[in-house]
């Protein structure tokens, strides 16, 4: 068989500006185009070129995909390309992001309806891609068990199959979100640079990526209240604005989290929001030159089988962590001694673990321990069973029993969201949002 040809989807908007998703499929491009010939295709109307050794696209998907032998894609994308429900690509199912459980935290402050409309159409859509996918990516063993779950309950898995691979090692890989493997150094201090009330000496908490709903920020902002009692230069930054992606709305968590710095009068004092989402390639700047790095949240089933990638860039940094219980990361700072853990919603037990981590000795130790345990985490290690894969595809045989449900969304449904759209978004938001729906020219969408 000639080499394969790979063809990596991703939803998400790529640009110098990328989130999660983007980050993670562009790093799968890139490390598969060194052995296969790889494009890498966005769906998303706003991205722009990046570098990568793979052939980046942001139009004419059906095209890309009759050109491709391997597809990895991520998300809601089977629904939009019906040449890969037949059955004759190789399916990489990229997982390690459960939309469905992250919705139901996400969508907190969107009409109850829409809520419910919008995860019976996900769900479906899971059990399309368990149908149909040859291989399923997790991010973690909590993961592995839950995506395993899933394909018991849609009964996708053929007793044939299950006979000679009883632990599903074909039809399931854990491949975490990676570290890039160079180490670049600090070019500038964006602290100095763009906040007046930070100085080179102060202890710097860094917040990296965004403030979801789902996050507890409000804690860190109570907790950062009581440490400047005592360390009265101390510094909270959070580093994510603005979501690069236009899709994704702005939480009102974030508002409720100025609104507090500012009742406490550490707003541009203590506690600093960066109003801009920062650029990819310009991010190190602010890990490289922060004191601790912290994630802190509330305990959920969100929680329970995330894999928050900003961990990652502080391991990356040699960065020493703060972080809550109750996640995977969690057991890995208690364990590597990367840090602290703390307990949830607990703003007394995170000021006295800032206090004590800020300890030169600890902090030098907790140092140590992030830049030794990156190298587990790097994209060249991390992504061996994508590669494996793609040299030598398989297909894995499906139960053709299996459960097949496919919810449609009804006009009352169409009816409530299009209302929604616009109080948010305006006529313009419809507009925009029917033409890429309907595929009209200019929606970039295939």
């Amino acid at each position: 068989m000639p080499t394969p040809k790979v063809l990596v989807i991703t939803p998400d908007r790529l640009g110098p500006s990328m989130a999660g998703p983007a980050i993670r499929a562009a790093a799968i491009a890139d490390a598969v185009s060194k052995q296969n010939e790889t494009v890498l295709l966005s769906l998303n109307e706003a991205s722009e070129q990046i570098v990568s050794g793979a052939k980046v696209v942001t139009t004419n998907g059906k095209k890309w995909v009759k050109w491709a032998d391997v597809v990895i894609y991520q998300g809601i994308v089977l629904e939009h390309f019906r040449q890969l429900r037949k059955g004759k690509k190789f399916l990489i199912a990229d997982m390690y992001d459960p939309l469905h459980i992250e919705y139901l935290g996400s969508a907190a402050n969107t009409s109850m309806y829409v809520r419910r409309a919008v995860l019976s159409v996900t769900a479906a859509s899971i059990g399309l891609q368990m149908r149909l996918s040859d291989l399923i990516l997790a991010a973690s063993p909590n993961q592995i068990s839950l995506w395993q779950s899933h394909m018991a309950a849609w009964n996708v898995i053929d007793p044939t199959e299950y006979d000679k691979d009883p632990e599903l090692k074909n039809h399931t890989a854990i491949v975490p979100f990676g570290i890039s493997n160079d180490d670049p150094s600090t070019t500038t201090n964006p602290f100095l640079t763009n906040f007046s009330g930070i100085q080179k000496d102060d202890p710097i908490l860094l917040w990296g990526g965004g403030v979801y709903d789902w996050f507890d920020p409000l804690t860190l902002i109570e907790a950062i209240n009581k440490v400047k009692t005592s360390i009265p230069n101390i510094r909270l930054v959070f580093m994510g604005g603005k979501h690069p992606n236009p899709d994704v709305p702005v939480n009102k968590i974030v508002q409720k989290a100025i609104d507090l710095a500012d009742s406490y009068g550490l707003l541009n004092k203590n506690v600093f929001f960066n109003n801009q989402w920062v650029d990819y390639n310009q991010r190190h700047n602010y890990l490289f030159n922060a004191t601790i790095g912290v994630s802190t949240h509330y305990k959920s089933l969100e929680t329970q089988f995330s894999f928050r990638t900003r961990i990652l860039d502080y391991l990356w940094a040699g960065l020493p962590i703060i972080t809550t219980e109750g996640d995977y990361f969690a057991d890995f700072v208690r364990s590597e001694k990367c840090g602290e853990v703390v307990k949830q919603r607990d703003a007394e037990d995170l000021s006295k673990a800032i206090i004590k981590l800020l300890d030169k000795t600890n902090l030098e130790n907790a140092r140590k321990n992030s830049l030794r345990l990156r190298e587990e985490f790097r994209w060249n290690k991390v992504l061996k069973p994508v590669l494996e894969y793609c040299a030598n595809p398989y297909k894995v045989k499906k139960n053709p029993l299996a459960l097949k449900r496919h919810p449609r969304k009804t006009p009352t449904y169409y009816y409530r969201r299009i209302g929604e759209i616009k109080r948010e978004e305006g006529i313009a938001g419809i507009l925009r949002k029917t033409a890429k729906k309907l595929h009209l020219p200019g929606a970039k969408f295939y």
